[in-house]
This record gives C-alpha cells, sequence and structure tokens, in this order.
C-alpha cells in the first residue's frame, strides 16, 4: 500500500509537469494566452486524483507498517509492544496474535487461569475523550496534517464487542463457560487522555496495560490441566504451520518454555544491536608501485616458503658437504723438550 501511494505521487508529478508544458491557445483579440482545454482535463482527471490517492495510500501504508513493525529497527510490532509491558506477569498469562475466532479477527488475546482478555489496540495521535462508548480524538491542525489519510480511530467499543460475543460464543459451542473482556490500548507515546467516563470496556495507555490486567478478577480459576485443554482449542484456530510449534510450546514445561523464549529474545535483541552499529568505510586500497604482477614465477607452490612480505623464498639449494671423520677423545699431551710442566722445579 505504501509503495502504491508512492507510485500515485510519482504519476501525479509527472503528469503536472507534462500538462502544464502543452502550450496554449492565444486570443487575437485581448492577447492573453489561455491555457489548452486538454491540459485541463489531464489535471482534473489524472493528475488530482493521483495525488489523493497517493497521499491516502502512502499514508495508510505507513501506518500499518509502524503497527506491524515494518517501519524500521527503531519501531516494534504491537505484539512485541505488549510483550514488553506484560513481563513479569505469572507464567501461566499466554499472549496469542492474529487468531480468527469464527470469522473474526482477534489480534491479540490474553489467556489467563481468570478467563480471556482481549487487547484492542489503537496508534491513532492526539488527546482522546470518550464517554457511553462514543470516542474524540482532538488531533490539533498541525497533527491533522501529519496524519492526513492514516485510518481514524472508529468506536473501538463497537469492535470490542463483537470480538467477546464471538469468541464467548465459540466456547459456549464447545461446552465452556469462560468470562471474556476487553481493553483498549493506545499504544501512541504522544496520545494521552483527558477524560473516559460510562464505557464498556476500560481504556489506558500502553504504559498502564499492566495495572488494567492485574486489576482484572473473576470467579474462574481454572487448572492447569484445564487451562492447557482450552489453549488447546485455540490453538487449532491458527495456520497449519504455526499450529504445531505452537502446540509443542504450550506443552513444554514452564521453566523449559521460559529459557526458550529468553534465548530467543537474546538472539533477536542481538540481531538489532548488529543492525544498528554503522559500518565502518573502507579505507580505498592505494595501488603497490612496487608490488609485482602475479605471474606464474611467483605465485606460491604447495610446500614453498613464504617471506614477511608475501612473496615466495626461492628454494632452498642443498650442498653436499664431505662427512667429518670421527675423532677420539684427547689424550694426555705426550712431555715435549722441557719434559713434563707438572713434575719441574720452581
Amino acid at each position: 500500500m505504501f509503495w502504491l501511494g508512492v507510485v500515485g505521487l510519482i504519476g501525479s508529478m509527472i503528469t503536472l509537469i507534462v500538462s502544464t508544458s502543452i502550450p496554449g491557445t492565444k486570443d487575437p483579440v485581448t492577447g492573453v494566452t489561455q491555457q489548452n482545454s486538454a491540459s485541463t482535463y489531464v489535471i482534473f482527471f489524472v493528475g488530482y486524483p493521483l495525488l489523493i490517492a497517493g497521499v491516502i495510500l502512502s499514508k495508510r501504508g505507513s501506518f500499518n507498517n509502524k503497527k506491524f513493525g515494518r517501519a524500521g529497527y527503531k519501531t516494534q510490532a504491537e505484539e512485541k509492544l505488549i510483550d514488553e509491558q506484560l513481563k513479569g506477569v505469572p507464567p501461566r498469562y499466554h499472549l496469542y496474535n492474529y487468531l480468527t475466532i469464527s470469522g473474526i479477527p482477534i489480534e491479540h488475546l490474553l489467556v489467563t487461569p481468570q478467563g480471556f482478555v482481549i487487547l484492542h489496540l489503537k496508534g491513532q495521535l492526539g488527546k482522546l475523550k470518550a464517554g457511553r462508548d462514543l470516542y474524540r480524538l482532538k488531533r490539533g491542525f498541525v497533527n491533522f496534517l501529519g496524519t492526513i489519510g492514516e485510518p481514524g480511530l472508529g468506536n473501538p467499543s463497537q469492535e470490542l464487542s463483537r470480538q467477546v460475543k464471538r469468541l464467548r460464543s465459540f466456547f459456549e459451542a464447545k461446552g465452556y463457560d469462560i468470562p471474556v473482556d476487553g481493553v483498549v490500548v493506545l499504544t501512541n507515546p504522544l496520545t494521552t487522555i483527558e477524560a473516559v467516563e460510562d464505557m464498556s470496556f476500560p481504556v489506558c495507555l500502553l504504559k498502564d496495560l499492566r495495572l488494567a490486567i492485574k486489576e482484572w478478577q473473576t470467579e474462574l480459576s481454572m487448572t492447569s490441566e484445564e487451562q492447557l485443554e482450552v489453549e488447546k482449542l485455540l490453538v487449532q484456530q491458527l495456520p497449519a504451520e504455526e499450529a504445531t510449534p505452537a502446540e509443542e510450546l504450550l506443552t513444554m514445561p514452564a521453566s523449559k518454555r521460559a529459557l526458550l523464549l529468553a534465548a530467543e529474545e537474546k538472539a533477536e535483541a542481538e540481531k538489532l544491536v548488529k543492525a544498528e552499529k554503522p559500518k565502518k568505510p573502507e579505507k580505498p586500497q592505494i595501488a603497490d608501485k612496487t608490488k609485482k604482477p602475479v605471474t606464474t614465477s611467483n605465485v606460491p607452490q604447495p610446500g614453498q616458503r613464504l617471506g614477511l612480505n608475501g612473496k615466495p623464498l626461492p628454494p632452498k639449494t642443498v650442498v653436499d658437504k664431505p662427512k667429518k671423520r670421527a675423532t677420539e677423545p684427547l689424550r694426555k699431551p705426550n712431555p715435549g723438550a722441557f719434559g713434563d710442566p707438572s713434575s719441574r722445579k720452581k
């Protein structure tokens, strides 16, 4: 969607440039050059529609990229934001993302021993006022210009109500009576809440999500076996390529699962650090004029020695030297003409 919008903007720019280059007609009476009618039709029926479509598509695509964490390494996907806020919750709190229950998409579902909580995230910018399930988002003129083309806030309470009813009826059809509730979460760090009154579902900022989950209590308290049985029904709603690893992770002991998830988080963090490190520019290689061109004569052969400069050394010339004669150990010298020096008198 983002790249289609970019194509639309480029097409609009080209159309406007081409249409303005069409020569106009000169009025013989007044002498004023009037714009050609063909260029006017091109501008109004091609240029402006491409411009409007380009702005809307590019902004919507950019908004969705931020939602799914595809706008750059500094932007995290919604499931990552939730995971960071829910660190330290009990190990039986399990988060499922992007489920489809009876044809209704549920983006984020938190399973707890007390029941299910649907997390409905909204990333719009502005100051929120809400009352009696009606939402009003003040953006201001500058923010309005910066968010032209992005999807509106809509009515999160109505959307949550449909999801809650569908999830509850899904489990009732399976023979389970499980409490289901929802929370509207505002993820944009610049968004503020001015007033919220008489709402069907609580509304909170992302930083207050853990507190909102902690305050949610029901009369239900599922055992580990009961929760596992219920979650297996959720896993079956995932695509086939995701259902098998999800069920393996679900049936894994809590300690082993925690170690596995910690290892995956560490690997992702290391990958992020590597992506953030700027690569050092390579130094330009200066041609060495003294270096001889590589030929067959100076290419090292297997077993050939190399010098300190990397050049192959000439092979050693072995000279056959005459063998040394075997020598006997030195004996005591015979007395000379003056006799034995040790027996000489002083």
